[in-house]
């Protein structure tokens, strides 16, 4: 017979169902394993509690009573269908025996003790109280996993049913103290959660010095764990292989990398944080204590031409409206003038570009001649600091900024993202997709340095990227974010399924994150190689000296002027011989 009902931690009502367990015979084939007999029994039963019991060891508010004849029928029950026998790992299970007394307490005991210990190693439970009434009397039997033994850890533990009324603790296993219980941790390098060479300027921090608990590490993820273990008092066994990666479910259906370790239950913990994305199948996320933005990283546009600055020093409206303003003024100073259309025209660009005129004006054409004046003060003065300007800074062409310009540079995209991403409802993530290939270990470099391909990946590494790698002596980034995000994940670690140190993972995380120690963690790490890397390529110099290159717009501008005037001049002299001298300073012609 199989009994379970359900509790509240601040009620004591039962909920009340029966389930008959039967295992097939040779000559019976059954579809399912049990019967239902009674789904709900009527009312319910208040019972009143002394004293409250804290459930510091699960966060499931479930409770599980098994009635069963001999342990053997128990453990041929769990090979046949264990997802039946234990629904919920972080439940807690009683199991009772109604064996005859004709068998001794003793192998009832050895034999409790192979259940016990194959709950906990296999699914997990944490606690799980048997009684044998028939057999040991008033004895009841609790697995202690986290008790230190000569050899190992882990053994049986005896208690006086009246023991156990009086304090309901000791049928619990805390976990406040797990007495240096070795958990496995999978932890690879990764900046600038999991820094495994830490950088010179955190090795002379107090802070910094003891790293025993976090596997040498340096970064959120690794001093987590050590939070983790310092808290509760557990060892850390953090693998020496640092290129698993991930891991993700293959197209075949094999997993890899951490992920595999974690459903294997190989590893307790998987530290690095990674994409909340799909529904997890064995596994569990902890409690996001991050977020991250899925981006496109294309190329540094590139530099203006130096003997471009004159044209790209305004923008094309700018030099629209210049264009108008000069035309506008052409055709009033005609109408007020009456004169020679060229002459006219030779008038008024004189005023607007400064060039000295004889015209004796009447009073109305005077205001005019003031005002533009005035504005040729103006726009030279525009020009003139415009240019300054743009001789003294590296300007660049415009950058890439949605996703429809991403894909129109048909180029080559290393990511991960469609793996967790669905590309069905937009053309422009299937676009994208389709121009993917495989990933490489030095794509940032191939983006920076041949510049003949795009990334998508987490906004927060290539920022970091930049900071530390990326970024050249004048300042200026190699690499360009684009401003259109694909998506935004949730960030949290991963854990097998129905682990019991789920809930004081997740504690500890809130509180570091609240406290802000991930933030500061993480900031250190960043902070500090950066400041590392200008120490290794910042070379010293007082002074530098000009270069042509710097200077020769400025000799372009002075050319093209000489240029002119000559060109002017000679001009004159033909006008002068074959008839018609034109003087530009007072406009009388010959």
């Amino acid at each position: 017979m199989f009994l379970e009902h359900e509790f509240s931690d601040f009620g004591a009502t039962f909920i009340v169902k029966k389930k008959f367990l039967a295992l097939p015979s040779m000559s019976e084939t059954r579809d399912d394993n049990y019967i239902d007999v009674v789904d709900n029994i009527k009312g319910s039963v208040h019972v009143k509690r002394n004293n409250k019991v804290k459930m510091s060891t699960t966060d499931a508010g479930e409770g599980h009573l098994m009635i069963m004849w001999s342990p053997q029928e128990f453990v041929a029950f769990l090979d046949q269908d264990n997802s039946t026998i234990v629904s919920k790992s972080r439940s807690t299970y009683a199991l009772l025996f109604l064996i005859s007394a004709t068998t001794s307490c003793t192998t009832i005991r050895t034999q409790v003790d192979h259940i016990l210990n194959r709950l906990w190693t296999n699914f997990s439970i944490l606690n799980v109280i048997v009684q044998a009434p028939c057999s040991c009397g008033r004895q009841v039997f609790i697995y202690r996993p986290f008790a230190k033994t000569k050899k190992s850890f882990g053994t049986l533990r005896t208690y006086v049913i009246e023991d156990v009324i009086k304090n309901p603790n000791l049928i619990l296993n805390p976990l406040n103290n797990l007495n240096k219980f070795p958990l496995k941790i999978s932890l690879f390098e990764r900046v600038p959660s999991s820094v495994r060479n830490v950088p010179r300027l955190l090795k002379l921090d107090k802070n910094y010095q003891d790293l025993s608990l976090s596997g040498g590490f340096v970064g959120s993820d690794a001093l987590l764990v050590a939070t983790f273990a310092k808290y509760h008092n557990f060892e850390p066994k953090i693998a020496k292989n640092l290129s698993r990666g991930f891991g993700h479910v293959h197209p075949n259906g094999s997993v890899g990398g951490v992920l595999a370790e974690v459903l294997k239950k190989t590893s307790d913990y998987g530290a690095n944080r990674r994409l909340l994305g799909h529904e997890p199948h064995g596994y569990e996320f902890t409690v996001p204590y991050s977020s991250d933005k899925i981006c496109a990283v294309v190329p540094k546009s590139e530099k203006v031409p130096r003997g471009l600055s004159i044209i790209t020093c305004f923008d094309k409206l700018s030099w629209v409206l210049f264009f108008v303003m000069s035309v506008v003024c052409a055709i009033f100073w005609f109408f007020v003038r009456r004169d020679n259309i060229v002459k006219v025209l030779q008038q008024v660009y004189s005023f607007l570009l400064g060039v000295p005129s004889k015209v004796v004006p009447s009073t109305h054409q005077m205001v005019f001649l003031t005002s533009c004046m005035i504005l040729n003060v103006v726009v030279l003065g525009v020009i003139e600091g415009s240019l300054f300007t743009d001789f003294t800074t590296s300007t660049y062409y415009t950058e890439i900024n949605t996703l429809v310009e991403v894909d129109r540079l048909e180029l080559p995209i290393m990511t991960f993202v469609w793996l967790i991403i669905n590309d069905s409802n937009s053309q422009i993530l299937k676009n994208l997709k389709r121009k993917s290939v495989p990933e490489s270990d030095d794509m940032w470099d191939i983006v920076a340095y041949h510049r003949n391909v795009v990334v998508i990946d987490r906004q927060f590494d290539v920022e970091v990227a930049l900071r530390t790698n990326f970024t050249g002596r004048s300042g200026v980034p190699m690499l360009h974010i684009v401003d259109e995000s694909i998506s935004t994940y949730f960030l949290a670690c991963i854990i097998p399924q129905g682990s019991p140190f789920l809930l004081i993972f997740n504690e500890i995380i809130v509180r570091m994150f609240e406290g802000g120690f991930i933030l500061k963690w993480d900031s250190d790490v960043v902070d500090s190689l950066m400041i590392e890397r200008i120490n290794q390529t910042n070379v010293e110099e007082e002074f530098k000296a000009f270069r042509l290159e710097d200077m020769q717009v400025a000799f372009y501008v002075v050319a093209i002027g000489y240029v002119s005037s000559v060109a002017a001049f000679l001009a004159e002299i033909l006008k002068s011989k074959f008839g018609g001298v034109v003087c530009w300073n007072n406009l009388i012609t010959e």
